[in-house]
């Protein structure tokens, strides 16, 4: 892949050149133009491979996309792409399956939770610097729960603000990821069942002036049952209860599924009516554990 240099911050297209810049990075990258037609791609036996290895990535970027469903609205803190990121995992993830021929290869995260563990939403500041306290958390997958506990602390050493914003906040984020596989009716690859976006739900804390200090906070979270949207899901604030009427049930589990829970940190400016908030892409988050 070309990457531009010498020109005056050159993006779009010149003839077969196209100029564009990606997250996370301030260069300019270059590209041609061209190529087969998508026709010849579909038909022409000598794309054969080709064609499987696009319908292999496409399932890698459907997972990706179900694993940000899992942490759905809290993206806005991370400081580069994530979705190619987590569609290399899901490649990964791609390759440990010997059964099926390739094409048709299932992506099966059921197997190997532990490789989100840890997966962090900045390349710059890395959530464990930027929140510099002890946390616990608890996954129950029988009970489909799980809760954060924060101990209380002085931002002046447990956080790392770099006094740039006046408020912070924390929200945990529990979702469900379900195993991929590659639908014989249609060809196209989709979850193993159809739990895909069902059941995730946020909890945030109240804004904390970065200047102050923080008591113990503990944030709970409860899978939403299948009747409820996900326009549904609940941001409240930390130990907030769920009313009967909220109508939560179980969600059939089964090996297949993974619970996500997710934690990030996000910063707020007040606005002209001494609103707080959100700044985007400032803060961080990561995956504190699976289940």
């Amino acid at each position: 892949m070309a990457r531009v240099k010498n020109f005056d911050q050159l993006t779009g297209s010149i003839g077969k050149l196209s100029f564009y810049t990606r997250k996370g990075s301030s260069e300019i990258f270059a590209r041609t133009k061209g190529g087969p037609s998508k026709e010849k791609i579909k038909t022409d036996p000598a794309f054969a491979n080709l064609r499987k290895a696009n319908k292999e990535f496409g399932g890698c970027s459907k997972m990706s996309k179900q694993i940000r469903m899992a942490f759905y609205g809290l993206e806005h803190v991370a400081d580069y792409n994530l979705a190619p990121a987590l569609s290399k995992l899901a490649n990964e993830l791609l390759k440990t399956d010997t059964v099926h021929p390739k094409g048709e290869r299932e992506i099966v995260l059921s197997n190997y939770r532990y490789v989100l563990n840890g997966f962090d939403f900045s390349r710059s500041t890395r959530f464990n610097s930027l929140l510099r306290v002890p946390l616990n958390f608890n996954i129950e997958r029988e009970k489909q729960i799980a809760n954060v506990q924060i101990p209380a602390f002085t931002c002046s050493f447990g956080l790392n603000s770099k006094a740039i914003y006046s408020y912070f906040r924390l929200t945990a984020a529990l979702g469900i990821v379900t195993d991929m596989h590659l639908n014989p009716s249609n060809k196209t690859y989709e979850p193993i069942h159809d739990k895909l976006g069902q059941g995730y739900q946020t909890r945030s804390t109240a804004w904390f002036s970065t200047q102050g200090s923080v008591s113990e906070q503990e944030l709970t979270l409860s899978l939403l049952s299948e009747s409820v949207t996900q326009s549904d899901a609940l941001t409240t604030a930390a130990n907030d209860s769920l009313t009967s009427s909220d109508a939560l049930t179980a969600i059939n589990f089964t090996h297949a599924d993974t619970m996500v829970l997710t934690l990030i940190l996000e910063f707020g400016s007040p606005d002209a009516f001494g609103n707080v908030m959100q700044v985007r892409g400032a803060g961080g988050g990561m995956v504190l554990g699976v289940g």
